[in-house]
């Protein structure tokens, strides 16, 4: 192991999660460790970031993310209705969230879930759609 990987701890953890299946840390700090989970979610191949520690995934965030996946047509409503809200205050036309944006990845926290979309027709624009119990809750833009 090199001097760096000691330092900062960098060696990547790998496990098998019971619902989730192989999955691989991106981060670990102390005991904390940040898992990632390749999956597929309304047609586009995703990656989801969520803590945990050396043993898996945080209970309470996997208890979020296991909901948000059984309620896969509502969340794309949900994300459908806040992204056609964006683009209305823009005034552009939004026709449909799969012929405008890329989803990129979600992010899990305690709190609830975002998801990163990624504008087609400009990629330097991230639309991230904030979701509390599976309802969205905001909306930020980063360009």
């Amino acid at each position: 192991m090199g001097f760096f990987s000691k330092l900062f701890g960098s060696r990547e953890l790998k496990i098998t999660d019971p619902d989730f299946g192989e999955i691989e840390s991106f981060s670990k700090r102390g005991n904390d460790v940040g898992w990632q989970i390749n999956h597929t979610f309304l047609g586009f191949p995703v990656e989801i970031l969520i803590a945990g520690d050396a043993n898996g995934i945080a209970s309470h965030q996997k208890q979020i993310l296991r909901s948000a996946l059984a309620q896969e047509t509502n969340i794309k409503t949900e994300a459908t209705n806040a992204l056609k809200e964006q683009y209305d205050n823009a005034e552009m036309e939004f026709t449909s969230l799969e012929k405008l944006f890329i989803l990129r990845g979600i992010s899990v926290r305690d709190e609830g879930f975002e998801m990163a979309f990624q504008e087609k027709e400009a990629p330097n624009y991230f639309f991230n759609v904030h979701f509390e119990n599976n309802k969205q809750v905001g909306v930020a833009i980063d360009g």
